[in-house]
């Protein structure tokens, strides 16, 4: 699936989309997973905002609401909307918590190709 960046980069400008990952689309949401905060803004192609109510279920949402919960989130992370989710913010936070004694396990799994009949 081609990622849709376009209602979430209408709402936010490009600049403030740099931490987000596009994890698909459900019913006409695309899903935008913020990596930093790991809390997700749905938006149909239009811009309108939703939130989940159950597997593959959305109920309409106040945008400005939701946007301002996910800001206060970085906010108490000491990041912000325009904080990229890149090697090195990663690199930063296993290092901030190897300081702090907790020891990480990195597993890469490479996908192969597979044939279903």
């Amino acid at each position: 699936m081609e990622a849709n960046w376009k209602p979430l980069e209408n709402r936010l400008r490009a600049v403030r989309c740099a931490g987000f990952m596009f994890m698909g689309r459900v019913n006409g949401i695309n899903l935008y997973k913020h990596g930093i905060s790991r809390s997700y803004l749905y938006l149909d192609d239009d811009g309108n905002c939703f939130v989940a109510a159950k597997a593959g279920c959305y109920l309409a949402a106040d945008f400005d609401q939701e946007l301002s919960k996910l800001e206060e989130r970085l906010k108490g992370l000491r990041a912000t909307l325009e904080t990229s989710y890149d090697e090195g913010f990663i690199a930063q936070k296993r290092e901030a918590l190897r300081q702090h004694g907790v020891s990480l396990l990195t597993i890469q799994v490479e996908p192969d190709e597979v044939t279903i009949h």
